[in-house]
C-alpha cells in the first residue's frame, strides 16, 4: 500500500491584511485570483478568502479571519502572518487514510466528503511535527473546480503566469530540532532521504564575528516528486543562526520558503524585479570564486547564461556532475512590506539545467547572504546566552 500521493492542490496563506497580500501575489509575483469563498463558506468557516493561482499544480488560498474561533484566527494568534496548509492531491482519499492510520498519523478530522453539482470533492487533515502547519489530502478527480467552499471565475489551470512557472519545486521548513520531523516523513508519509547537508561559516572563515551553522534533510516522495527540505540549527552560536533567528520571528517552526521553477530565470528576474520584487545581493566575493566552485563540483558543461548578467541580478549559480541550476531568494515577506507581522516567509526561484540538486555551494552562500543581512539589522550579537545551568 502507498499514500498515493500525485501533486499538489494549493497551500494555504494566512493573512491579516487580505489585499496588501492579493496586491503581492498579484502584482509582484504574477499570479492571477481566480475565486473567493463563498457566504455560506464564510459563516461556517469564519474567513474571508480568496483563490490565487499560477498554474495547475501552484494555487495559494489567501484566508483572513473573520471570527476569533476561524482556523486562520487561531494561527494568527501565535504566528505572523505565513503558511499555514500544505495541501496534496491524492489518487485515493480511501487509501491514503488508511495508509496513514496504518502508520499511526494524527488526524485533525475525519475524511470528509462533499457532493455538490460540480461533482464529488472529500479531504481530510492530519497534524504534522511543524508546530500549527497542517498537511491536507485532497481527492478531487471526480470534482469540476477547486473545492466546494469556492466560487470560481476560472479554473485551476487555465491561467499561466507571465513568467511560465513550471511547477513547485521544493517547500523548505525551519526546526528547532531536525529528527522529529524527519522521522515524521519517514515513518508517517513514507517520504525517502534525497539529499543533506551540515555547514558552519565558521568551517571556511573562523575570523566572522559571530558564525553558525545547521543541518538539512530533504525528504521526497519518489512517485510525485514532491520534495521537503528541512532545517535546523547547528552550535556553536546556535541562538545566532538564522534558522533559529527565523524560529524566533515565527514564534515556532513553520514553512521558509516555496520555492517556484522556471525556465528562464533572467527574463523572469528582469520582470519581477521592474514589479517591485526584492531580492537578497550575493556576496561581493561570489562571482569570482564561481568558476572554480564550478569546476571543483565536477561540472564540465557550460553555463549558458553570461555570469555578468547572473552577478546584476544576484542569482546564484551552482552544479554538479549531472548539471547546474540558478536561483535567487527574495527578501521576507515582512520587509518586502516593512511590516514585522507580515512574517519571515520568502520566495526562491528556480531554474533546473540538469542538477536535480539543492546546490551545497548555493546553500552555504544563501546561508551567510541572510547571516550578514542579519548582522546588518542587529539580529545577532557577539554571542548570545547559551541554555546553561
Amino acid at each position: 500500500m502507498k499514500l498515493g500521493l500525485n501533486s499538489y492542490h494549493s497551500y494555504e496563506h494566512y493573512v491579516t491584511d487580505l489585499s496588501r497580500t492579493q496586491e503581492f501575489y498579484e502584482k509582484v509575483l504574477g499570479y492571477k485570483t481566480i475565486g473567493n469563498s463563498t457566504p455560506a463558506a464564510e459563516k461556517k468557516d469564519g474567513m474571508q478568502r480568496l483563490v490565487l493561482t499560477a498554474g495547475r499544480d501552484i494555487n495559494v488560498v489567501l484566508s483572513k479571519p473573520l471570527t476569533e474561533w476561524s482556523v486562520a484566527a487561531k494561527y494568527l494568534s501565535h504566528h505572523p502572518e505565513g503558511v499555514g496548509a500544505l495541501n496534496f492531491r491524492v489518487d485515493s482519499l480511501e487509501l491514503a487514510y488508511n495508509f496513514l492510520e496504518e502508520r499511526n498519523a494524527t488526524f485533525l478530522y475525519a475524511p470528509v466528503t462533499e457532493t455538490t453539482p460540480q461533482g464529488i470533492f472529500k479531504q481530510f487533515a492530519i497534524a504534522t511535527p511543524l508546530a500549527d502547519v497542517c498537511f491536507r489530502f485532497i481527492e478531487d478527480t471526480a470534482f469540476q473546480g477547486f473545492s466546494p467552499a469556492f466560487a470560481m471565475t476560472e479554473q485551476p489551470g487555465e491561467f499561466r503566469s507571465e513568467h511560465h512557472y513550471e511547477c513547485i519545486d521544493h517547500i523548505t521548513s525551519n526546526v528547532k530540532s531536525l529528527q522529529p520531523l524527519v522521522a515524521f516523513f519517514k515513518d508517517v508519509m513514507a517520504f525517502e532521504t534525497f539529499w543533506g547537508i551540515a555547514f558552519h561559516t565558521n568551517d571556511i572563515n573562523p575570523d566572522l564575528p559571530v558564525g553558525s551553522g545547521l543541518k538539512s534533510a530533504v525528504m521526497w516522495d519518489p512517485t510525485s516528486g514532491i520534495k521537503f527540505a528541512n532545517n535546523e540549527p547547528s552550535p556553536p552560536y546556535f541562538r545566532n543562526s538564522q534558522i533559529d533567528i527565523y524560529l524566533n520571528d515565527n514564534h515556532g517552526a513553520g514553512v521558509q520558503h516555496i520555492a517556484l521553477r522556471v525556465p528562464r530565470i533572467l527574463p523572469v528576474m528582469h520582470k519581477l524585479k521592474s514589479a517591485g520584487g526584492q531580492f537578497l545581493p550575493a556576496p561581493a566575493s561570489y562571482y569570482a570564486q564561481t568558476p572554480e566552485r564550478l569546476k571543483e563540483s565536477g561540472f564540465t558543461g557550460k553555463v549558458s547564461e553570461p555570469l555578468a548578467d547572473l552577478e546584476q541580478h544576484s542569482i546564484l549559480v551552482d552544479a554538479s556532475e549531472k548539471g547546474y541550476l540558478l536561483q535567487i531568494f527574495s527578501l521576507v515577506l515582512g520587509r518586502h512590506y516593512g511590516d514585522t507581522p507580515g512574517g519571515p516567509l520568502f520566495y526562491e526561484v528556480i531554474q533546473r539545467e540538469g542538477d536535480d540538486g539543492f546546490g551545497g555551494g548555493n546553500f552555504r552562500a544563501l546561508f551567510e547572504t541572510i547571516e550578514v543581512d542579519q548582522i546588518a539589522l542587529e539580529k545577532t550579537a557577539q554571542q548570545l546566552p547559551l541554555e546553561t545551568i
